[in-house]
């Protein structure tokens, strides 16, 4: 099994509590040969700790051009929109964090290219990598006709889910590369929900592409479809929440067959720990899968069939599912089995802006960019 020689960029909490220690576990799988990050002093810390010679760069297109970069690992939070396409413009694989984009266009438009330049572009969707989760698809064929399909995040403050990583940080950015990165965002926002105040993108990009887009990519892949919404709302009222203070999303729709779907997001800044569930409830029985925390190692999601006949407990596998989604990565890139993520991540975008449609209607907010345009 050959090494795959990968550069990474961004450096931060995503990088430093899952992906760093996940390459050095899977070091007969990876080798990375760079990293880039807008903090030269990260960029340094973080190289001095890899093996062998790395090339370090503030700037993420140097890691593109590099010949001796294979794949591309994209761990920046906000869209990878214009780094994916830089990167396998210049035939590198890539695997990017979410979100892909902001825009279903764009998500579309970055699906098409991947397949066009016949590159690896794989999603970091790491709930759909979790060992039981096959059981989990496999189980909801066993409990009948599905009924009710519930799925709960009970989510603490940001701070005390990754206190334990003990991150590295400078304070040596270049302000000028912030706002352009600013400047970038802003304008894919734009793109997709219009020109609205301040407080709607942060929604949109911040808490529904950054954290709910994870809901979107469990049930369509573990359902084959998105529920039509049929309900939206925030409260506090939308956006009366911040990025650091946000509301909490209540969420109710409806598959083709009929299932009801109840999606709640609960902010809880002082509750013990993170807690996350899937429950799906049939005729003959029910299925619930519990989630780790995401910013814990060597934690695994767990999972319950409850039925008569055929009753299965998964108490999780013996590796996470960020350790599992990089080797599918890996297998992806030396046998051409290409994924569909970036085919998916569209539909999630849409559905995402669907239900920021909904909340913005609730309060009397007209939406624009492709979100309207869909809708008009």
């Amino acid at each position: 099994m050959r090494h795959v020689s990968v550069g990474l960029v961004g450096l931060g909490t995503i990088a430093q509590a899952q992906h760093l220690p996940n390459l050095a576990l899977l070091s007969a799988l990876f080798r990375v040969v760079a990293v880039a990050d807008l903090s030269s002093q990260l960029t340094t810390a973080i190289a001095d700790g890899l093996r062998g010679p790395v090339f370090t760069s503030t700037d993420w297109r140097e890691v593109c051009a590099r010949p001796e970069v294979e794949a591309v690992l994209l761990l920046t939070p906000g869209a990878h929109q214009q780094m994916t396409e830089e990167a396998l413009g210049a035939g590198k694989h890539v695997f990017s964090e979410k979100p892909l984009s902001l825009t279903v266009a764009g998500a579309e438009h970055l699906a098409a290219l991947a397949d066009r330049t016949d590159r690896v572009l794989q999603v970091g969707y790491m709930k759909v990598h979790e060992e039981a989760f096959a059981d989990l698809v496999t189980g909801l064929e066993t409990i009948g006709e599905h009924r009710l399909i519930r799925h709960t995040v009970y989510h603490p403050s940001h701070r005390s889910q990754h206190a334990h990583v003990g991150l590295l940080r400078f304070d040596d950015v270049d302000p000028g590369a912030l706002e352009a990165d600013v400047a970038y965002q802003s304008g894919q926002v734009a793109q997709a929900i219009g020109d609205l105040p301040r407080r709607w993108g942060d929604l949109y990009r911040k808490f529904l592409v950054g954290s709910v887009i994870h809901t979107a990519s469990l049930l369509r892949t573990s359902m084959g479809e998105l529920p039509r919404i049929t309900h939206a709302e925030m409260w506090p009222p939308a956006p009366a929440g911040s990025a650091s203070q946000p509301s909490n999303l209540f969420i109710r729709g409806e598959l083709s067959n009929q299932t009801r779907v109840e999606i709640s997001w609960l902010w809880l800044p002082s509750f013990p720990a993170y807690r996350e569930t899937l429950e799906v409830h049939g005729t003959e029985g029910s299925a619930e899968m519990s989630f780790p925390q995401p910013y814990l190692r060597r934690r695994t999601a767990q999972l319950t069939i409850r039925h008569p006949k055929t009753p299965v407990r998964h108490l999780g596998g013996s590796e996470t599912a960020f350790v599992r989604e990089l080797r599918a990565f890996h297998a992806a890139v030396t046998t051409g089995q290409l994924p569909r993520d970036a085919h998916g991540s569209a539909i999630d975008l849409a559905w995402l802006q669907e239900a920021l449609a909904g909340l913005a209607g609730r309060a009397g907010v007209i939406i624009g960019g492709e979100a309207g345009a869909t809708r008009r």
